[in-house]
């Protein structure tokens, strides 16, 4: 239908009956609507005074719109706005459409993509989904900035040609310059601009970048390509050739494979990165270093998991070298294992863990033919609880250990076979509640040592049984008057048969010994169960909480001196060190907790730590003091303060943070970090500074220097003395940053 005023009726139908002659090409209807509706000689329908002219889901509306009804053209004399059917708005002036709007030539077309993004240029030719525009402006800013009397965006890109496909959703522009705060910064011969609505990835080049060493004295520089390949829709390949020069070092190229797969219930991805060296390919030296860092992750089905993770390095502290970023590179080994889980398979507490373990030190000092080689390591726990408050679980252990060669402290092969059961029973009485415990191990050992000239460790098979009786209590005082106080008195006693640990086993599992309030009540409170925890002891403690605050003091008694975790506790005779914490927490947190030694009449170990998040950012600072002592002879001594300080944004757009570690014995800082971003809806900068000042290994003090732009559909250009990981070359998630688009305005 078509509406409109001041026509007479006999030319309503007229129209009516021009419009819907048939066409079986593209029978879709127009309809129109203004202020007022004639015809001229020729019969071409003007339309004057607020008028729109709709097909499909496409909209024009201009002061008037002359519409051919033989060439099926509308021309637009004025300006006028049309919106087409993915939501994507032109401004323009004298131009026509024709063929159910799918081509259109006009002037001076302004558009705003769906997307926020906007173009501008001198003239367009719309054919279908793809825009040719002459001379024209491209940027996905929305908000303006006034330099001098010129108002602009962030950063635009001006272009001889660009070509806009809206259906695909990228921009191809040639001979293209990009400004920046109005400001010509570099040229650009093609470029491909992906839209972020678009759900498909497409390969190509993504931006170099050149890394300077500003701080050394001869100025190191690294280059670096990186290529994404988009291989499907769930693989994807991230290769990155590099050249280092300079610096006092011969020419060496770095590769760089990262790729990326979405499997069925889990993923998989693998880092590969190699050092070469073309000038030593006759010496056999053309691969000098690499590394591979693979995981593998994946439901088998709703009770069982599989992963799968490979760290492999050619040389000691590559990793660190190349990606000092990266968790590995602060590890005391690298481990390559595979591990099969499984939960609730009989029962709801049950759990299967089958794990294979390769390891490769990361320790400059320490042999990698003494590290260990698990093949395999299987576990197995089982639990159940009754209606009559008792509980009972069993665990199953089996390792097979072996090396290269035999240490001090390790044998060369040991297997495992051990069998846990525990037994409890709660019991209440009033306010108080009452565990009986029992455990008892039963162990199988087969251990053989080929070091040479000791006696430790000897090759032989052994049989170990122990038990582990013991009895807590506890007894929780509420106090509702005061701030929902709650006192509660803690008590355990334990007794074991005194057993010695045999020095004919070298301990695999049980080499974190550290006596702190989460294995206090354990039974066993070895990491593991290669040594067993064979004290005769009672362990008390008294904590206070409520809603702001909660404290403890614990503290445990030896009834004899035999215990062979005297020295993980602090026991010099029969008292153990005193464990406390104190902690107030509303919107701040602050917290202390202490070790200290009675014997010796000594804090041991403090720590105070405090976080707040105040209207201007958020502030996390950390004290911690650590002495240890053998026969009054201080062993260890460090006193640091850890700190960082994040702002709020300021400016709309800016954070600042700074961070670091500050030997307070030395007086210097080991460790720390400036930095400074700025984030609006289309760009963004991130200038990072990092200073080293400790040695570790071959690793050398060292300063990094990090500068980071960022643009929104394009991508992220980062320059840094050392050679960090390309995988931030890719677009940051700006929706992420929480930054508010401005509404698009017609100027």
């Amino acid at each position: 239908m078509i509406k409109f005023s001041n026509l007479l009726f006999t030319k309503c139908i007229l129209v009516f009956v021009i419009l819907f002659i048939p066409n079986h090409n593209t029978a879709k209807e127009i309809l129109i609507y203004a202020d007022s509706i004639t015809y001229d000689e020729d019969e071409n329908i003007i339309a004057k005074g607020n008028a729109k002219i709709f097909q499909n889901d496409n909209l024009i509306t201009s002061d008037l719109i002359v519409f051919n009804k033989k060439e099926e053209k509308i021309i637009l004399p004025s300006k006028f706005v049309f919106k087409d059917s993915a939501n994507n708005f032109y401004e323009g002036e004298n131009g026509f459409f024709i063929k159910n709007l799918n081509y259109a030539e006009f002037n001076n077309p302004k558009i705003k993509l769906n997307d926020g993004s906007r173009l501008i240029g001198n003239k367009i030719k719309r054919d279908g989904h793809i825009d040719i525009i002459s001379k024209g402006v491209y940027s996905p800013c929305n908000s303006r900035i006034k330099i001098a009397n010129f108002i602009c965006p962030t950063w635009q890109l001006e272009g001889e040609k660009i070509l806009h496909d809206n259906q695909n959703l990228f921009l191809y522009q040639k001979h293209s310059k990009m400004r920046v705060l109005n400001t010509p910064v570099f040229y650009i011969p093609y470029i491909v601009t992906p839209s972020p609505l678009r759900k498909e990835r497409k390969s190509g080049f993504l931006t170099p970048s050149i890394s300077l060493n500003f701080f050394d004295t001869k100025t190191s520089q690294s280059n670096s390509f990186p290529y994404y390949f988009n291989i499907s829709r769930d693989k994807e390949l991230l290769f990155t050739p590099m050249i280092n020069y300079g610096g006092g070092v011969d020419t060496s190229q770095r590769f760089v494979f990262d790729y990326n797969q979405i499997i069925s219930g889990g993923n998989f991805n693998t880092d590969l990165t190699f050092d070469s060296n073309f000038e030593n390919k006759n010496n056999n030296k053309w691969l000098s270093d690499a590394s591979l860092i693979t995981n593998y992750q994946k439901n088998l089905n709703e009770k069982f998991k599989m992963e799968f993770q490979s760290a492999l390095q050619s040389s000691k502290n590559y990793i660190q070298r190349t990606n000092p970023n990266d968790d590995l590179s602060y590890t005391n080994s690298l481990s390559t294992y595979l591990n099969l889980e499984g939960f609730n398979l009989n029962q709801i507490d049950d759990y299967f863990k089958v794990n294979l373990n390769f390891y490769q030190t990361n320790q400059e000092n320490e042999d990698n033919k003494t590290t260990p080689t698990v093949l395999p390591k299987i576990k197995y726990f089982s639990g159940y609880s009754s209606k009559n408050e008792y509980i009972t679980n069993s665990t199953y252990e089996f390792y097979n250990i072996f090396r290269e060669k035999s240490s001090l402290v390790h044998s060369k092969k040991q297997q495992k076979l051990s069998y846990a059961n525990n037994l409890s029973k709660k019991n209440n009485f009033k306010n108080s509640k009452i565990i009986l415990h029992s455990k008892l191990y039963t162990q199988i050992f087969n251990t053989e040592n080929k070091l040479v000239n000791t006696d430790n460790y000897k090759t032989g098979t052994y049989l170990r049984l122990f038990p582990i009786i013991g009895i807590s209590s506890e007894t929780p005082f509420k106090f509702k008057n005061y701030n929902k106080l709650t006192i509660n008195p803690k008590i355990q006693f334990i007794v074991t048969p005194g057993i010695s640990n045999s020095n004919k086993l070298s301990n695999e599992e049980s080499t974190n010994n550290d006596f702190s309030s989460e294995n206090f009540y354990q039974l066993n409170r070895y990491s593991g169960s290669d040594k067993m925890d064979n004290s005769k002891r009672v362990s008390y403690s008294l904590s206070a909480y409520s809603q702001n605050f909660r404290s403890s003091i614990s503290q445990t008694y030896e009834f004899s001196n035999n215990s062979n975790f005297h020295v993980e506790q602090g026991n010099d005779d029969h008292l153990s060190d005193l464990l406390g914490t104190i902690e107030y927490f509303n919107i701040n947190k602050l917290s202390y907790n202490f070790r200290y030694d009675f014997s010796d009449s000594y804090l041991k170990n403090s720590n105070i730590d405090f976080r707040s998040n105040t209207k201007y950012g958020n502030i996390n600072v950390s004290y911690l003091d650590q002495n240890s002592k053998i026969n009054n002879i201080i062993t260890k001594d460090t006193e640091t303060l850890n700190y960082s300080y994040a702002s709020k944004k300021f400016l709309n757009f800016s954070k600042f943070t700074i961070s670091g570690l500050y030997d307070l014995k030395k007086e210097i800082n080991t460790e720390y970090s400036l930095g400074y971003s700025y984030f609006d809806e289309c760009f963004g900068i991130n200038i990072d500074f990092n200073r080293k000042s400790y040695e570790e290994d071959n690793l050398k003090p060292q300063d990094i220097l990090t500068l980071m732009f960022s643009f929104k559909n394009i991508g992220s250009y980062k320059s840094t003395n050392l050679v960090g990981s390309e995988k931030d070359k890719r677009d940051i998630n700006w929706d992420s940053l929480g930054v508010n688009n401005e509404k698009f305005e017609n100027n």
